[in-house]
């Protein structure tokens, strides 16, 4: 068997489909794992690293007093199975391989994960012939071609990869951990600390201290309007900046008409065509259409394995001669932009663009394949919309602008306007992503004479730098040599998940400036990136050959040891610094209620809230969502109305959740149930409000006494007021249920939230548990639920509702689960059911059924099964009923089941009850009572 082992599972399926040819490509599961195979050929996918690097046993308890953090930098290492149903797969698969080829991407990473396939290989097959195919994109050609010239693995590109992931796990745990314990902090509120991630936060710091520092200058700029034609021009003065005011002003009150042209320059400008895409440069250009750095190569490595683009991860800008460009043009040519590349064909340049980075790993970026909106999803049209048409202007010629300057004289004051028109749109006509603004200028001839129709002296000042926007801060770390194209985006989005940084563009929080402030003064080698640098580039030097990864990795171990000396020695300072200034991260302004300090709490599990310092004194809270929706935090916006912070929820890989001021969010959030309180009116809640009451839950809660004296109601009116917000408060507690029991037992989907489904539900009057149990499909079907969905969902509704009841009643859960397994579920089928039948069905004892039955029949005020008068059953009856057409073996048994022996027995019975106690079919039911009623009719006659 020939085994080949892909990256992840889609490149599996699609590598397999290209290789197969026109055989069938059989898809089967192991575990839940896929393997497509054709002929003698079977392909796997990983999930990327399924091993990772550990330390060994021992180090996990991080206050061992024998295993402090200084430890973990000289730690032995091991590899640990991270995704075992895969390894147990690959393994398996290995086996009974005579040829392993590793398909995984050809970066460092890409060979790591081939080097870890391997291993695990090689560890039951030793003697296995093992090769590598590279490619850059996942098209036909370029797989069939990589099949048919593979090579060995890259030891040394591999040995590069395993030097970082020990390098990142020695660094990253020893000083997050040693920072950590310092400042007294655990569990989800730890501090984290990184060798790329710590400089490249330093950065966003230091910008933010530049910004604060900044003293603004003022300047004065003199321009003035003038027309031509009715064509109206604005010229400004050629002395620019004007740094004092009164030089300024002489300029301007010497501006006199005429306007006297002095001089006109024409001339022509070229516009170069741009360089291809590297990694860097398209994350920019992704940015620019509103795509955050991660999103974009999110996206592009989707393309990527669909064959729509080339291998996104590259840093080279040079089309390698190997690169059949008119190949590509006649793919693309069957895509959307037929038009374009027709136009590209038409004009192109002898040679493509060249940018100033050439490597050999993977050519730029490009496109590979035919993409439709149809197909893709729209964000990835957009990126792969980028992607052609960036491709198609590197072949496209170059623009040319005509421009025109012309020099003005006002009463011996200089000023000039300048205007640029695109003779020859070159490039621009495939790639709008680029703005081409013209400036149309009427003629001028020297001497001519103009108005002024006014003048204007604008008073500015100097900005401050601006912030790193994520694909600036890429670039800047790309110039420092901070991480690699493969890495730098997830170092950004670790910032964000980890409180340090939030915004677009990018500033620092309380905590990550704190963080870094301490790193700095007591160790700023962490927060430098000269360190980083140097690490980067010895692990060049393994991809080369020329050191080898034992060797950095000792190099790298003396370079944080140093650190920790300055650490250690810190220690106390450190920690104290970290905790008295972070402590202020939590606190959003003044208490309403109290005036004293509101602060986001964090409690063990899940739980956190707003509250307020003076607990148990002042009970003011407010409720925030579990930390599953996102970590609350602080940001710098304050609420003009309340003057408390706005707050931030914080998800890894997901967006942050703006709630904005926590108590307009609060009262907005809960004046819809204070209006279902019937006595409650606008001008009664506004008074509610001023008195700090905002839930339904704090008037339910308080005496009718201070409800009359706090809101100036009459005490009835109170005591009203109070009982209704107590129906109201009951009401939202069944619709909470509703809502939990609908987020367990339903999958959310691309346009379905659960709040569109519950309000479509609430429009039909379902807005509890006991309404959703009873509801029908149609109702079900109309808020957006599939049949089969609707199907379920109520049959888990009608159980977990009538369960709730049956509990109520004083069913122990015990002996509800013997019922509901049994198929009794409501209590009028305890009511309904013979004790016998309840007892055979159950396995329970007849006493304990008969006791169960009691309590549920006295709560419905229904006679108990057994203890009524009964019909005597005759065997006349029973051949009666047995003997009646319709009447199957199978059908007597089900009756006999719920009680029904004879034929007076069922005609007494109500046939859709029966059907449903029974299982049966209840037109067949109806048609043996009409045919037993048919039969006796004729006997009386």
């Amino acid at each position: 068997m020939h085994l080949i082992v892909a990256e992840k599972n889609i490149s599996a399926r699609r590598i397999a489909q290209l290789l197969a040819g026109g055989q069938k490509v059989v898809e089967k599961k192991d575990a839940g794992v896929s393997t497509y195979s054709f002929g003698d050929t079977t392909t796997v996918g990983l999930r990327g690293h399924v091993v990772e690097v550990d330390f060994e046993p021992g180090y996990e308890n991080w206050r061992s007093e024998q295993y402090t953090p200084r430890s973990l930098i000289d730690a032995k290492t091991i590899k640990v199975p991270t995704e075992k149903r895969i390894v147990a797969l690959l393994q398996k698969l290995a086996r009974h391989a005579d040829r392993v080829t590793i398909a995984t991407d050809f970066d460092t990473e890409g060979e790591l994960i081939g080097k870890e396939a391997y291993e695990l290989v090689r560890a039951v097959n030793r003697n296995v012939k093992v090769d590598r195919a590279r490619f850059s994109a996942i098209t036909p050609q370029e797989i069939k071609t990589a099949f048919a010239n593979t090579t060995d693995l890259d030891f040394a590109l591999a040995s590069a990869g395993e030097a970082r992931q020990s390098i990142d796990l020695m660094w990253g745990a020893s000083l997050t951990r040693f920072i950590s314990l310092a400042a007294r902090r655990g569990g989800n509120n730890i501090l984290s600390v990184g060798r790329v991630q710590s400089p490249t936060l330093s950065m966003i710091v230091d910008r933010e201290k530049e910004i604060e520092k900044f003293v603004p200058e003022t300047y004065w700029q003199l321009g003035l309007l003038t027309e031509k034609a009715g064509e109206p021009i604005e010229a400004r003065h050629t002395n620019g900046r004007f740094k004092e005011q009164k030089s300024a002003e002489l300029a301007r009150d010497r501006t006199k008409e005429p306007l006297l042209v002095t001089e006109v320059r024409e001339g022509t400008k070229q516009d170069r065509s741009p360089s291809p895409f590297d990694t860097t440069t398209y994350i920019v250009a992704a940015a620019r259409l509103g795509f955050s750095a991660a999103n974009a190569m999110r996206i592009a490595e989707e393309l990527y394995m669909n064959g729509y683009i080339s291998y996104p991860r590259t840093d080279n800008t040079v089309y390698p001669a190997s690169l059949d460009l008119n190949g590509i043009l006649a793919t693309i040519k069957n895509s959307p932009f037929k038009k374009d590349v027709e136009w590209t064909i038409a004009h192109r340049r002898p040679e493509p663009t060249r940018g100033k980075k050439l490597s050999t790993d993977h050519p730029p970026i490009h496109p590979t394949g035919v993409a439709t909106k149809e197909g893709i999803e729209d964000d990835a049209f957009r990126i792969y919309e980028l992607v052609l048409r960036r491709f198609l202007a590197t072949l496209a010629p170059d623009a040319l602008w005509q421009t025109l300057k012309v020099n003005f004289d006002a009463g011996g004051e200089a000023y000039t306007t300048t205007g640029g028109h695109l003779i020859e749109p070159g490039w621009h006509t495939v790639y709008p992503f680029s703005e081409a603004k013209e400036t149309i200028l009427p003629a001028f001839t020297v001497g001519e004479k103009l108005p002024i129709r006014k003048v204007s002296l604008d008073e500015k000042e100097t900005m401050p730098p601006a912030r790193y926007t994520q694909s600036k801060l890429i670039q800047r770390m790309e110039e420092l040599g901070l991480g690699t194209k493969s890495t730098r985006h997830e170092v950004i989005a670790k910032l964000v998940s980890r409180k340090y940084v939030e915004g677009t563009p990018l500033r620092p929080t309380l905590v990550g400036r704190v963080v870094t402030e301490a790193l700095e003064h007591n160790a700023d080698a962490i927060t430098k990136p000269d360190m980083t640098q140097t690490i980067e580039s010895h692990m060049q030097q393994i991809k080369e050959s020329k050191r080898t990864r034992d060797d950095v990795i000792k190099e790298s171990r003396s370079m944080l040891h140093a650190a920790f000396d300055q650490l250690e020695a810190n220690e106390q300072v450190i920690g104290d610094d970290i905790r008295n200034r972070t402590a202020e991260e939590l606190n959003l302004g003044r208490c309403p209620v109290c005036g004293g300090t509101l602060a986001i709490k964090h409690l063990r599990g899940s739980t956190q809230f707003i509250g307020c310092s003076r607990y148990p004194e002042c009970t003011f809270n407010i409720g925030l969502p579990v930390t599953q929706w996102g970590w609350a935090v602080r940001t710098d916006d304050i609420c003009e109305k309340h003057h408390l912070h706005f707050v931030r929820l914080v998800r890894k890989g997901a967006r942050p959740w703006d709630i904005g001021c926590p108590l307009c969010h609060h009262i907005s959030s809960n004046t819809e149930s204070l209006t279902e309180i019937p006595s409650m009116n606008e001008a009664l809640m506004e008074k509610a409000r001023s008195q700090h009451i905002y839930t339904v839950a704090e008037i339910a809660r308080s005496e009718p006494e201070r409800l009359a004296k706090t809101l100036d109601l009459a005490p009835d009116a109170a005591q009203k007021l109070k009982t209704e917000a107590e129906g109201v408060l009951e009401k939202l507690r069944r619709r909470s249920e509703c809502r939990k029991f609908m987020r367990n037992h339903l999958i959310p989907r691309k346009g379905r939230s659960y709040s569109k489904i519950m309000a479509a539900l609430k429009e039909s009057g379902v807005t509890d548990l006991a309404a959703l149990a009873t509801t029908n499909f149609a109702i079900l079907q109309k808020a957006g639920i599939g049949e089969t969905e609707a199907h379920d969902l109520l049959a888990e509704a009608r159980i977990t509702h009538n369960g709730q009841i049956l509990k109520e009643i004083g069913i122990p859960a015990v002996s509800l689960k013997k019922y509901l397994a049994a198929g009794v579920i409501t209590p009028e089928e305890f009511c309904s059911t013979h004790l016998e039948e309840l007892s055979t069905r159950t396995g329970m004892s007849a006493g304990t059924v008969s006791r169960h039955v009691g309590l549920v029949c006295e709560y419905l005020h229904r006679p108990v099964p057994g203890k009524t008068e009964k019909t005597p059953r005759t065997r006349k009856g029973q051949k009666e009923l047995l003997t009646a057409r319709g009447m199957t073996t199978a059908v007597a048994e089900h009756l006999s089941k719920a009680g029904i022996t004879d034929a007076d027995s069922l005609l007494k019975a109500d046939a859709q009850t029966l059907a449903t106690r029974t299982g049966l079919d209840g037109d067949t039911i109806l048609k043996i009572q009409t045919q037993i009623r048919k039969k006796r009719e004729i006997i009386q006659i």
